[in-house]
């Protein structure tokens, strides 16, 4: 007869050893790495970008809200010292 196989240690996404922390904490630089570029492309484009003609028709007070929006995320993640995330994920 087969036994089945032992239940795992543990439960849930709790990283086990050096290497899954490495994947982990890899990935989520990575994934933010790639968000902060697409905040300071998008920063970059609106700058330059009057949604109130066609094809966006947006009011003054929405392109305001938009463009503020991103231009403050933009300048927030600029302010975030990349040196060790940079390290970690091998730029």
């Amino acid at each position: 007869m087969t036994q089945p196989p032992v239940p795992p240690a543990t439960i849930g996404t709790q990283p086990e050893t050096a290497y899954v922390v490495n994947q982990l904490i890899g990935t989520h630089l990575k994934n933010f790495t790639a968000s902060k570029i697409t905040v300071g492309q998008d920063a970059a484009w609106l700058a330059v970008t009057d949604l109130k003609l066609a094809p966006y028709y947006f009011t003054s007070d929405q392109e305001a809200t938009i463009k503020s929006a991103i231009a403050d995320l933009d300048t927030a993640l600029d302010a975030i010292d990349m040196t060790f995330i940079s390290r970690i994920i091998g730029i």
